[in-house]
């Protein structure tokens, strides 16, 4: 736990310093959950099928893998608080152009460098935290509290971009979120100063990063809690590619409301968030994650049996909430196990976890884009195939993360 004198240093106290951090980490769950009420509109304004608009999330996801890479070696080398405020210069300018495109390749190309931007917030929340709270458990516990506040955006983001589709059009979604940006950029260069002295920092050389990622990679354990947080990531933004279509085309759920039912699942995870900050302390990060794992695992069999049996769309909301519900639970303790291990390239390692995590989910999106496409070019209409589809792929993406911590849950440290 940092000391008094920490604080002083930061002239900042512990609860300022945590909601700017928290009000940073919403940016990226805003630039993705914002819009998704209308992207059935986006499709119809600009002409294009469905897949074509979810190409804008899956580039987005690329573009804040290669981001990642990008930002977590720069703020070894070059401190954290410079590789932000670039970060959030090119995020304003990114997400203005998505306002302005005129076609969907140049909002498509726009949410790359979107994604780019993104990364560098995330990358640099991780490495000040680390910084600060050296411990384990308490990384992980404070990282809950900044996770609480970020969990505002996806709560509120889809009703707000509902409402803002209602009253002015889906271009007005992405000027909102610029400016929430440059408030952000205002508060950090009024409040956040450096927390990586000069004396810590490595030298840039790319051989040096490159070698740190192949330590990295040789790390068996390290490597596995990446690929856990990166398939639990993937079924989460599963829900994120074709929920919407099967909520709104398939389901009848108006776009103004859809908001509504994204916001329960938020709830849950609020709740999981509540529930990893008061216990992680006393029974450890890797005992949370088990934890979220397996009632994401129940919720997963649940999935299939909804589908399958046709259950209904009120058992379809509550199995994908209480699924997506634990999925900070998983990413926030992997990641502090994670850097545990290397808290002295913090930004590498959170760097490389969060590449390989994003762009899992990547591929995952173009992937079920290619089938969606291939579906409607079959001129069958969105239908239950769309809806197994998502289901198919989130249940998919937590077998593997169960897989993969079963093989380690035994290891000590």
């Amino acid at each position: 736990m940092p000391t008094q004198n920490t604080l002083v240093n930061l002239k900042i106290s512990k609860q300022a310093l945590i909601f700017i951090l928290g009000l940073l980490s919403m940016l990226m769950p805003l630039s993705i959950d914002m819009y998704l009420p209308s992207m059935p509109t986006i499709a119809r304004d600009f002409n294009v099928a469905d897949s074509a608009v979810q190409l804008t999330i899956s580039c987005y996801l690329l573009g804040f893998s290669v981001g990642q890479l990008l930002f977590g070696p720069l703020t070894d080398s070059y401190g954290r608080r410079n590789v932000l405020i670039f970060g959030l210069i090119i995020f304003i300018v990114a997400a203005l152009s998505c306002g302005i495109a005129v076609n969907i390749n140049q909002l498509i190309t726009a949410r790359f460098f979107h994604g780019i931007a993104a990364a560098a917030t995330t990358i640099v929340i991780n490495a000040l935290m680390k910084d600060i709270y050296r411990d384990r458990d308490e990384f992980s516990k404070m990282m809950s509290f900044v996770m609480l506040i970020s969990n505002v955006a996806p709560l509120l983001a889809p009703i707000i971009g509902g409402f803002i589709l209602y009253w002015f059009n889906w271009q007005a979604n992405f000027y909102t979120i610029s400016l929430i940006a440059l408030t952000c950029f205002g508060l950090v260069i009024t409040f956040i100063p450096e927390t990586l002295a000069k004396t810590k920092r490595d030298k840039f050389s790319l051989i040096r990063i490159l070698n740190n990622f192949i330590t990295l990679f040789r790390h068996k354990q390290v490597l596995i809690y990446m690929m856990i947080g990166a398939f639990s990531g993937a079924g989460l933004f599963s829900f994120l590619s074709l929920g919407p279509f099967v909520y709104m085309n398939l389901h009848g759920v108006a776009s103004i409301n859809f908001g509504y039912y994204f916001a329960f699942n938020i709830i849950v995870m609020v709740l999981m968030n509540t529930l990893n900050s008061r216990f992680v302390k006393h029974v450890g990060s890797i005992k949370m994650m088990r934890l979220g794992l397996s009632l994401q695992f129940i919720m997963a069999i649940g999935l299939m049996i909804v589908t399958f049996f046709n259950l209904g769309f009120a058992y379809l909301v509550a199995c994908v909430a209480g699924y997506i519900g634990c999925m900070s639970t998983i990413g926030g303790n992997s990641m502090a196990i994670i850097l545990d291990f290397y808290p002295h390239i913090a930004g590498t390692a959170s760097s490389l976890a969060g590449t390989i995590r994003f762009a899992v989910a990547g591929a995952m999106g173009i992937l079920l884009s290619i089938l969606v496409s291939t579906h409607t070019a079959a001129t069958i209409t969105i239908d239950n195939t769309t809806e197994w589809l998502m289901v198919g792929s989130m249940v998919l993406c937590n077998f593997l993360s169960v897989g993969l911590f079963l093989r380690i849950k035994n290891i000590k440290r």
